[in-house]
């Protein structure tokens, strides 16, 4: 991942702050779900057919692996499927500690890291010393954070890809 701040990534984090529970849970699974697709239009041969196959995301995250996505960020992927499909279908869904946590324990221990170096690096910006450690936040910053990593992965998988091109 690059250091230069994406604007379009502090865009991002501001809707998510800005959203309750549900829309956090929404709005970072469908920024996510764009870019997974993003993804898988640059590695196939005649991207209109992505869409005829009709793909849940749980098929377009395995279909993204299968073409070439490192097979350690599935698990945190289909998790957070599993979590939006929990908010989408249940009016009294909560970010709770256990959904969060759960998603946490799916990240790979790169994108676990790379979830920590990002809040410990916002902190040091904006000269925070006495921030909470990260199992300190609420879920919902948590949550964020996490997506945020997610999206970034994915970023940077399209990033490699059209490197390699």
């Amino acid at each position: 991942m690059s250091d230069a701040a994406d604007p379009s990534e502090a865009a991002f984090v501001g809707t998510l702050f800005g959203e309750d529970e549900l829309g956090v849970v929404v709005r970072a699974h469908i920024h996510i779900e764009a870019k997974l697709l993003e993804l898988l239009e640059l590695v196939v041969v005649d991207p209109k057919y992505l869409e005829r196959m009709g793909l849940d995301f749980g098929q377009r995250v395995n279909l993204a692996v299968a073409l070439g996505l490192k097979s350690e960020h599935a698990p945190a992927l289909s998790a957070l499927g599993t979590l939006r499909n929990a908010f989408a279908h249940r009016l009294d869904a909560q970010l709770s500690e256990d959904r969060v946590n759960n998603l946490y324990a799916a990240l790979s221990a790169g994108d676990k890291e790379i979830v920590q170096l990002a809040y410990d690096r916002t902190n040091t910006q904006m000269g925070k010393t006495d921030a909470p450690p990260f199992k300190k936040l609420s879920p919902k910053e948590r949550f964020i954070l996490i997506s945020v990593a997610l999206r970034a992965m994915l970023m940077t998988a399209i990033h490699e890809i059209r490197a390699r091109r």
